[in-house]
């Protein structure tokens, strides 16, 4: 699983988030819906400092403004919940039975992260992304990313920045979907068509013209998933929504005979 080609910083990373134990997320259980947990994205200085106390309570409220605005329409809405002192070590954090407990409770991404002191007139940021309703051999299922916004150094820049990122509704749609499709129910065909497709563009969008390899096998699972969804509308007896009444053509220039599994 690749998380990080610098390995200078994946070092400092894995360092700094091991010195504590891994911080439960309560309120995962007294919330209902499909759950997004935004834990610690920390100035260099760590969680205790006062400008990643401010940065997370303006990106908590971003987010949630970001979420409820993507639910239009939705039978199945993201509830953001923050996760206040939780840095997860990577994907060594999710054994399986673990993963699989938030799973059962809904919780369909997980994000956290680093923010680096502005050098030499450049700004790092990198963000780690949990999707934990992705069958466990999927790469890009836990999946770093590395960014380099505005240089700014206050909060609410990079707050406001952060919230703009169009990944981040991308990632939740796709395991929001691959979570209702886990169902087996004709009735989540609909939304998760729609959303796996959205994902895909936006996804396409962020990862540029050179993808790694974890980012392109990403691609490939969402475009085979939203494939795998309109056969199943097409075969499915007991639904009957407009998926089955595509014309053959529009389903074959969306997802030609022979290209997916």
């Amino acid at each position: 699983m690749l998380w990080l080609a610098c390995c200078v910083v994946s070092v400092a990373l894995g360092s700094a988030l091991r010195a504590k134990p891994l911080v439960v997320c309560t309120d995962v259980n007294s919330t209902f819906g499909y759950k997004v947990l935004l834990d610690e994205i920390n100035f260099n200085a760590g969680a205790a400092d006062p400008q990643s106390q401010q940065l997370m309570a303006l990106l908590k409220f971003q987010l949630r403004n970001l979420f409820d605005r993507l639910d239009n329409g939705q039978s199945s809405r993201l509830k953001l919940i923050r996760c206040a002192g939780r840095s997860p070590d990577g994907e060594s954090s999710f054994p399986p039975m673990i993963a699989q407990d938030l799973v059962n409770r809904d919780v369909v991404l997980e994000i956290w992260g680093e923010v680096f002191p502005a050098s030499a007139g450049n700004q790092l940021v990198f963000l780690n992304y949990a999707m934990l309703p992705l069958p466990a051999s999927t790469a890009g299922r836990f999946l770093q990313r590395q960014y380099q916004p505005p240089v700014s150094g206050s909060p609410d820049k990079i707050a406001d920045w952060l919230a703009g990122l169009n990944e981040l509704t991308a990632y939740a749609k796709v395991a929001r979907a691959v979570r209702a499709l886990s169902s087996g129910e004709p009735a989540a065909y609909d939304d998760a068509k729609a959303e796996l497709g959205d994902a895909a563009a936006s996804l396409q969008q962020a990862f540029g013209t050179t993808p790694t390899n974890a980012e392109k096998e990403l691609l490939a699972f969402v475009t085979a998933r939203k494939c795998q969804v309109l056969r199943d509308a097409r075969s499915n007896t007991a639904y009957n929504g407009p998926l089955k009444r595509l014309p053959p053509a529009v389903v074959e220039r969306e997802c030609p005979t022979g290209s997916h599994p």
